[in-house]
């Protein structure tokens, strides 16, 4: 082993961390002027702003919400694609649920660059 490589492999690790940090930066930057769902082509770029809100659910609230506490034993913790699906089978209702989760919106941003053709 030498130790050329592992302070490469440090500089390196540091590098992404750096990139990622501006990129988390410059994403937050570009979604907060573009608060709803967005696509537009700028310049030789196309960008895409998606929202997607998650639902995070609260363990003691639910049970205390569930009709039935065997469905506990089904979801064993919050899981909110069991949660989800519990609902679409008619098992339980979006009213008997509220007030036992929060809710947030989370952007996501593709940056996609525009092909054109060779001359």
């Amino acid at each position: 082993m030498n130790a050329d490589k592992l302070t490469r492999f440090c500089q390196l690790k540091t590098q992404i961390k750096q990139w990622e940090d501006e990129l988390e930066d410059l994403r937050r930057e570009i979604t907060k002027e573009y608060p709803q769902d967005s696509e537009f082509r700028l310049d030789d770029y196309t960008l895409k702003v998606l929202y997607q809100e998650k639902k995070h659910y609260n363990d003691q609230l639910l049970i205390e919400a569930l009709p039935d506490p065997d469905l506990w034993k089904a979801l064993f913790k919050a899981d909110s694609a069991k949660i989800s699906a519990l609902v679409k089978a008619n098992l339980l209702t979006e009213n008997s649920l509220e007030g036992t989760y929060t809710t947030t919106r989370t952007p996501y941003l593709y940056v996609t660059p525009v092909v054109r053709p060779q001359p």
